[in-house]
């Protein structure tokens, strides 16, 4: 037991004189003292850097030269003319998709228009229709083709409020819902459904 007790002091005060060399602050007073060093990072160190890393026969795994660089550069890099072609290709491809793009814009901005002009045809007065004589208009009411070439008001363009008090078409266009198909349905709900209205008509323009 004495020989025990003798030495507990001894082993305490070399555990706090590791933990101090450990992380105390290199002494700028000083130039001579030296801090000792982790044994785990210099094992780190001479395991990732060998001494024998930059010599040319050097076989080691994690040396920083290797004898064959060249070889694995050109395999991984085979020419600028393959680079080149890679990216001339992916523009090419960007290009494609653009070009699809445009010409489906273009055919449903075709249609559009040709829908407007058959409105045209069977709204306008000037080419008679079931409806002529009474002076309401072409086959169908001219409404019909005023509603459909409607893009928005002016007002909403510039941003400006509706003065007064707003019509049941303007309450009806501010619940609708932007993005959903068909565009007279409901907002999606988790309670249940109260079914498809087939005597639906829009709101301001029942007959």
């Amino acid at each position: 037991m004495s020989i025990r007790n003798s030495l507990r002091p001894l082993a305490s005060s070399a555990r706090a004189a590791s933990r101090r060399g450990y992380a105390a602050k290199p002494a700028a007073t000083n130039p001579n003292l030296v801090q000792p060093s982790d044994s785990r990072s210099d094992l780190l160190r001479s395991t990732l850097y060998p001494a024998d890393s930059y010599a040319p026969t050097s076989s080691s795994p994690t040396g920083s030269y290797h004898p064959d660089h060249l070889a694995r550069l050109q395999a991984v890099i085979p020419s600028a003319e393959a680079y080149e072609t890679i990216e001339r290709a992916w523009l090419l491809y960007q290009r494609e998709l653009r070009t699809g793009r445009q010409n489906a814009l273009n055919a449903k901005y075709k249609a559009m228009v040709e829908a407007c002009d058959e409105l045209e045809k069977i709204t306008n007065p000037a080419n008679g229709g079931a409806e002529s004589r009474d002076g309401k208009g072409g086959q169908y009411h001219r409404h019909v083709y005023e509603w459909a070439t409607a893009d928005v008001r002016q007002a909403e363009r510039r941003g400006e409020q509706t003065r007064g008090k707003k019509t049941v078409e303007q309450r009806w266009k501010e619940t609708r819902v932007d993005g959903l198909v068909p565009r007279e349905s409901w907002v999606p709900v988790e309670s249940r459904g109260k079914g498809w209205d087939y005597g639906w008509t829009r709101p301001g323009h029942g007959q």
